[in-house]
């Protein structure tokens, strides 16, 4: 093998690989890893003694091939959380702006008498 063949298999190029349902598997792919829910998606791909493994972006680790399945990208908990919050502020800012509102509207001006 060539140090080009050598380095197109370690970077997963040429290197056939199937997520544990038997789907093949590509750097970029989005991943999670069964045994503990873990996802990310696959920087890269090698191959050693042990076996075929995966680099995921979200741990900087490497896992099994066979403990890995394509599965569809999902929202990380921090965006998530990021979302609920921007949806809090902006309810916030209604609540606040219709307070104000009704409150110069309903006031009412008069006189003992």
């Amino acid at each position: 093998m060539t140090t080009s063949d050598k380095n197109k298999e370690e970077n997963g190029q040429d290197l056939q690989v199937l997520d544990v349902r038997g789907v093949p598997m590509k750097v970029g792919d989005f991943v999670k890893y069964i045994n503990t829910g873990t996802v990310g998606y696959i920087l890269e791909i090698m191959e050693d003694d042990e076996g075929v493994w995966a680099y995921l972006d979200s741990t900087e680790l490497y896992y099994k091939i066979g403990f890995l399945e394509i599965t569809p990208e999902i929202k990380k908990a921090a965006d998530k959380r990021k979302d609920l919050e921007d949806e809090i502020q902006e309810k916030i800012r209604m609540r606040e702006e219709v307070a104000g509102s009704a409150s110069t509207e309903n006031v009412e001006m008069g006189g003992a008498g």
